[in-house]
């Protein structure tokens, strides 16, 4: 498997030129708009531009079309935004998490104000008792008896993220508040509503070290997602379930977050094994071909093609950085690219997701076609990622001939 990996590694790199020139020919026909002036803080001022990376600009239009006074719409008519289905606090989370790690790489004022606003979406969420509300109609009125979800898990991390990277110290002591509400809740959660939680406390423990209540509730939810996984585990299937649905790196994801803040030699392991299963499992060759949504992939059973959603590029992308932190092999920052490069045509309809005219996001890649609509979720999966590869081409110190090197 390892030998698989480092050839799909090595193939990558030989295909990324291909795939840089192709933006570039489109980039060439399509000018952006020219947007809001951007000023890099001083740590990043030795980053490559984007173009230089053959990735597009982190452009805010399209995220600001779907923002109103109350928060983040969670769907689209094309770019029009459908207010029929009003307002997720899945949806607003993410934001919240995408203009956090926008203002840490850029100097951006228009993000402060989507931030500020994604917060009070979710702060008015928030029950007094910590517990969460998901959905919230166009008139402002929470749904009654809404079915399970993830929005607690969400919330937890965006608030975690803005913790560990405060726009100014102001917030701090209005995100703990409100994150110190949530805490005990946390194992009741799902499996991935677990993963959601333990990359909000480890967050969390970037800004405060050293708090073992937050560090015992990382180690009781990494805990409970390491037993899941060895009840799963069969030949031929390192995963936590028997199925692969949704948002499924972020499972190996939160493990090596885990691994990572505790020094959990055991929780890398399982993260690095059920990594390389959903790598086998998702990359086809030169591209990554996700999980579909009409069927899933039970064990046993035929996997479904399509359709293919950005939330599944996205938490590839950032679990594959996570993946690198935590064994420093580079080739996970190739196979990071690979996966957000997705997004820009290398799929399996050779299709592009990603809108320059528009600056918004496919919501998926559809037997027939990308899908027209360009809601919330695909917007904010595409920016996390496209955020997450300049962090790692920023922070990572790896160089091209270095990434190129199969391990």
């Amino acid at each position: 498997m390892a030998k698989d990996a480092a050839n799909r590694a090595a193939f990558m790199m030989k295909m990324r030129p291909k795939t840089g020139l192709m933006y570039r020919r489109v980039l060439d026909e399509n000018p952006p708009r020219s947007g809001p002036a951007i000023t890099c803080r001083d740590s990043l001022a030795q980053a490559k531009a984007p173009s230089d990376l053959g990735i597009p600009q982190p452009a805010l239009d399209h995220l600001m079309r779907l923002t109103d006074d109350t928060g983040l719409l969670q769907h689209a008519r094309f770019t029009i935004p459908n207010r029929a289905h009003g307002y997720c606090t899945d949806d607003n989370a993410r934001a919240a998490i995408a203009a956090v790690k926008h203002y840490t790489q850029h100097r951006d004022p228009h993000v402060l104000k989507l931030l500020d606003t994604y917060l009070a979406f979710l702060m008015y969420a928030q029950n007094p008792d910590g517990t969460i509300h998901n959905f919230l109609d166009f008139n402002r009125r929470w749904c009654e008896n809404e079915p399970a979800h993830d929005g607690f898990g969400r919330t937890l991390w965006a608030l975690g993220t803005v913790l560990a990277h405060p726009p100014a110290p102001e917030y701090l002591s209005v995100m703990k508040d409100c994150f110190d509400r949530t805490t005990g809740h946390v194992q009741r959660q799902s499996p991935r509503g677990l993963a959601y939680c333990i990359l909000g406390l480890c967050e969390y423990l970037r800004q405060f070290p050293g708090v073992t209540d937050i560090e015992h509730h990382v180690e009781l939810a990494a805990g409970t997602l390491i037993g899941r996984y060895r009840e799963a585990r069969a030949a031929g299937w390192d995963w936590f379930e028997d199925f692969l649905t949704y948002d499924n790196a972020v499972l190996p994801h939160a493990l090596f977050a885990a691994g990572l803040t505790l020094g959990r030699g055991e929780f890398i392991e399982v993260a690095a094994k059920t990594t390389e299963f959903l790598l086998k499992t998702t990359l086809n060759g030169e591209h990554f071909s996700f999980i579909g949504t009409r069927g899933w992939y039970a064990r046993g059973k035929i996997r479904a093609a399509f359709d293919q959603q950005p939330v599944e590029a996205a938490a590839m992308v950032m679990a594959l950085r996570a993946a690198y932190d935590a064994t420093k092999e580079a080739r996970f920052l190739c196979l990071q690219r690979l996966a957000f490069d997705w997004f820009l045509g290398a799929n399996d309809l050779g299709a592009a997701l990603y809108d320059l005219r528009t600056k918004g996001c496919s919501d998926g890649l559809m037997s027939g076609g990308v899908n027209g609509n360009q809601g919330a979720e695909s917007m904010v999966s595409f920016l996390l990622s496209l955020l997450s590869i300049t962090e790692s081409h920023t922070q990572s110190g790896i160089v091209e001939s270095q990434a190129g090197e199969p391990r």
